[in-house]
């Protein structure tokens, strides 16, 4: 009876470590995989806005910060538009692997664990947006944050130092939606410079995808656009010919008020109406897991 028991002792301590020990590990994984997730969000962000200076530092803290117990290696390796967290097992002590409680007796002592995670960051290159176009020069020459209109009337010095008068263009509206069109830097865009305003478009409040042209070609209802890429416009208030709207900068204007801010976004890029990320880094980066 004791030479049974004893070999059952090790077949109960045995499937004791299964449950018991290979559950710690699997804690452990989640825990370490919340932290490079996080980490490599937090990266991207930084690095989105201009902030990427201890990747490392931050890999580490916030891998730490979701371990039960306070601790976590981790590294940060950015390649591009990409950083690559990896987290691996801490102990307060200094160790480096999961103890077990049970598994020794199966001759495992402990267990190196190990997660990774890649963010990218990138700027639209395709977006549906609402149908209104400005000039490069204009996002170029604006202060940041500061409010100012983006009239008809506007002005601005293109790169070749050409004068751009009428500083935006409507462009042409989808078919089904006159508030909302396709557009790809890839292309050539066409638009509708004499039209009105199209009604019943809730801008104001919002941030907007603004595409910006390089330079325009034709006239009348025949002008085409080269966009050069999308700038985050925080729109606060528009006026359409109809509205006859007069303040400081616009006097019964046709544009938009707002200010161009530096948009870095975890959302998801359909609320954006945003299609592909290989454009131009204006001032609208999109931040997601890849991996």
């Amino acid at each position: 009876m004791a030479v049974i028991m004893a070999i059952f002792m090790v077949v109960l301590l045995g499937m004791t470590a299964i449950v018991v020990d290979v559950g710690m590990i699997y804690a452990e994984r989640f825990q370490l995989q919340n932290g490079a997730d996080a980490a490599a969000l937090a990266i991207a962000q930084d690095c989105a806005a201009g902030r990427c200076t201890n990747p490392d530092a931050t890999a580490t803290l916030l891998a730490g910060k979701n371990a039960h117990d306070g601790v976590s290696a981790a590294t940060a390796v950015i390649s591009g538009n990409s950083v690559t967290v990896r987290t691996s097992t801490a102990t307060p002590d200094g160790g480096s692997a999961v103890r077990h409680w049970f598994a020794p007796v199966l001759g495992i002592k402990s267990t190196t664990v190990e997660a990774e995670a890649k963010a990218s960051w990138g700027s639209p290159s395709k977006a549906t947006v609402f149908p209104f176009t400005a000039p490069r020069c204009i996002f170029d020459s604006a202060p940041k944050d500061v409010e100012l209109w983006i009239t008809s009337t506007s002005t601005c010095t293109g790169a070749g130092g050409q004068t751009l008068p009428g500083a935006f263009g409507w462009l042409d509206a989808d078919a089904r939606n006159d508030c909302q069109t396709s557009v790809d830097v890839h292309q050539v865009i066409g638009g509708e410079p004499g039209k009105s305003g199209p009604k019943g478009c809730h801008i104001d409040g919002t941030t907007i995808l603004l595409p910006v042209y390089a330079s325009a070609s034709g006239n009348g209802n025949n002008v085409s656009y080269v966009i050069d890429g999308f700038a985050a416009l925080k729109v606060t208030a528009h006026s359409w010919p109809s509205e006859q709207r007069s303040e400081a900068g616009c006097n019964k204007c046709t544009g938009v008020k707002g200010k161009f801010i530096t948009l870095v976004s975890l959302a998801d890029l359909q609320s954006f109406g945003v299609e592909e990320l290989d454009g131009k880094s204006l001032n609208a980066f999109f931040v997601a897991l890849t991996l």
